[in-house]
């Protein structure tokens, strides 16, 4: 089981997952919301569907990134999203 799989348990959240488990996609308050893994596992990346949010944010944890990602698709300020990096 990857890192990503095992924070999107441990929060209790249901997600759309490729095979590798490095890709997860799933429902954020307003919006879809994706996390994935870079090739290493070392960096999370995570974006959302909302137009005014879809710049792409970096994490060096699984669960920083699913948090700063559903932060984003709720339309959580900006600045407490950079806390957890």
């Amino acid at each position: 089981m990857t890192q990503l799989v095992e924070a999107l348990h441990a929060l209790g959240l249901d997600a759309e997952l490729a095979p590798s488990g490095r890709w997860a996609k799933f429902q954020g308050e307003r919006c879809a919301v994706y996390v994935t893994a870079s090739a290493r596992g070392t960096a999370y990346y995570t974006w959302c569907d909302d137009p005014s949010a879809r710049s792409v944010e970096a994490y060096r944890d699984a669960v920083a990134a699913i948090q700063a990602g559903l932060r984003r698709a709720a339309g959580g300020d900006r600045s407490q999203m950079h806390q957890d990096r």
